[in-house]
């Protein structure tokens, strides 16, 4: 079973991006790059928030280890995407503001 990314419409994920009990997968959407529980929980991104800074700085394919799939599109991907929830999933568990990092940015992440 495949599931697709709430934040740019990526439908090759392995798992939903959050558990029935609400916690993210942890999965990062080679697309994108959002990591649900991550860039949500922990960076108090909105899907909404970073789906717009990844269509201004380019859509380009996050994954550095994985190609994209052949005839990749993101326009026609983001195109048949739902609407993005601008609600965070979650405060930061610090009560600290969120550290602010979107796609493109220095983040230390593995690799996919």
């Amino acid at each position: 079973m495949t599931c697709v990314c709430p934040v740019c419409g990526y439908p090759g994920l392995a798992e939903p991006p959050r558990r029935r009990r609400g916690s993210g997968s942890y999965e990062i959407c080679p697309s994108c790059g959002f990591q649900f529980g991550v860039s949500d929980d922990d960076h108090g991104h909105t899907h909404k928030s970073w789906r717009t800074t990844w269509k201004k700085s380019g859509m380009k394919w996050a994954a550095r280890r994985r190609p994209p799939p052949p005839g990749w599109n993101p326009q026609t991907q983001l195109a048949g995407a739902a609407p993005a929830d601008s609600t965070p999933a979650r405060k930061p568990p610090s009560g600290k503001p969120a550290r602010q990092h979107g796609p493109g940015q220095a983040v230390k992440t593995p690799p996919i």
